[in-house]
């Protein structure tokens, strides 16, 4: 999934009476833009501020010590690597500036870029409406999301959670996204994340698709949608559990997969340390140590006995590489979820199917959506698309020479699916 951090600092010059406001951005690069909205009102007889765009994946994320100041604006966004001052001068009714780009590690300016702001006119605001629920799935209280458009297409798109403890906010980006488009949309908090009750780590990908299924059914109820007017997308480990829920509920409209491994999720870890370590362990040694590694994750996916992974750790105890390893403690919670593949289910599945994968991806299997593509040509699934995306990384984020500054969302992912979604819609 794709995570921002922002911590932001802002000034405004006083407009007086001050209510909700949005004020969209653009960056400006080379050929390209970044867009991107502030959102200010009123919290508590304080200004607060927050931070949206969708080219970052990013939502509503709250700005710190906002206050309105005469004719100039400036704020700054904190990430891990970087820190981002943009500094404005009223100009009219909008705001003409720069952005400037300083390393936190060494408080280097980096680069500067013009920007500006412009005040969003009230009727292109407010485009969806949201509302919180909550529901029970195998005797756990889980919460999620309702995001309604002002102009509805009558179609609903469900987020699958996926791996890790992510919670809803992970996809709120992509959520507003597709809400502003006419999809209704629900995401939630898997099962021991955000508000939910549970425990995400000992539970098993069956476990947690039935949580995805019952939130489905949910969502239907709440919505007015039918299953056939509702799809599915995920990612990731969110994406291996798209064809497993299509199969098990043949009446959804459509699922979209995005970085999903044509193998199991050991395999797919597997593959993403062989990646980080190729370097650092060199070609000559790099099979017998992923022996080894692979070792480690059989025993935590419940495999192999803690014996036969510390003799073999034991063999090798000399080897400088084994500094590269990752040998789990004996009492460690297995993770069975380690053995699952989505694959086998792509061939069972009848509905329209998108499958999107990153060819700088360096988690799955390069040659994933391949063998992917060959397992839904057994199926009953006569209309499916596989998008492949250049110099697009697992989290669907691109690296753009001229401003490698953000962890920007390739330009050609969301509408790539947009664009299929209409195609189908209209079949």
């Amino acid at each position: 999934m794709i995570y921002i951090y922002i911590i932001t600092i802002v000034q405004l010059f006083s407009f007086g009476e001050l209510n909700a406001q949005i004020w969209s951005g653009t960056i400006q690069y080379g050929k390209s833009t970044i867009d991107y909205h502030v959102e200010l009102k009123k919290v508590e007889n304080q200004t607060k501020a927050f931070f949206t765009s969708i080219d970052m994946n990013a939502y509503e994320i709250p700005c710190q010590n906002t206050t309105l100041e005469q004719d100039t604006l400036k704020f700054y966004v904190v990430s891990d690597f970087y820190t981002y001052e943009y500094q404005y001068v009223k100009q009219s009714e909008n705001f003409k500036g720069n952005l400037k780009i300083y390393s936190n590690e060494s408080e280097q300016l980096l680069n500067s870029f013009e920007t500006k702001l412009n005040k969003t006119e009230p009727y292109q605001q407010n485009k969806t409406e949201k509302k919180d629920f909550t529901f029970e799935s195998n005797g756990l209280q889980l919460y999620g999301t309702l995001w309604k458009p002002k102009e509805s297409v009558q179609k609903g798109l469900f987020f699958v959670t996926s791996s890790q403890g992510n919670d809803r906010s992970g996809t709120n980006a992509e959520a507003y996204y597709f809400t502003s488009l006419g999809y209704t949309v629900f995401n939630y908090d898997k099962r021991g994340t955000g508000k939910s009750d549970g425990d995400w780590q000992s539970a098993t990908i069956e476990e947690l698709c039935s949580d995805d299924m019952n939130a489905l059914e949910f969502f239907s109820k709440i919505s007015s949608l039918p299953l056939a007017d509702i799809g599915i997308k995920g990612s990731s480990q969110g994406g291996i559990k798209i064809p497993y829920i299509m199969s098990k509920m043949p009446d959804l409209g459509f699922g979209i997969s995005v970085s999903c491994p044509a193998c199991t999720l050991l395999e797919s870890d597997l593959n993403h340390w062989k990646n980080l370590n190729y370097n650092n362990i060199g070609k000559d040694k790099i099979e017998l140590a992923l022996k080894v590694q692979k070792a480690g994750y059989n025993y935590l996916a419940g495999n192999i006995l803690y014996e036969s992974l510390e003799q073999l750790k034991n063999e090798n105890s000399n080897e400088d590489w084994l500094k590269y390893i990752w040998i789990p403690e004996r009492d460690v919670q297995k993770d069975y979820k380690l053995n699952f593949s989505g694959l086998p289910y792509f061939e069972k599945i009848t509905q329209p199917v998108l499958v999107i994968q990153g060819l700088a991806d360096e988690v799955i299997p390069h040659n994933s959506y391949k063998s992917i593509e060959k397992g839904i040509r057994k199926s009953n699934s006569t209309n499916y698309q596989l998008i492949t995306l250049e110099n697009t990384s697992h989290s669907m984020t691109w690296l753009n020479e001229d401003f490698p500054y953000f962890q920007i969302l390739s330009p050609e992912y969301l509408p790539g699916i947009s664009d299929w979604l209409t195609k189908i819609r209209n079949n």
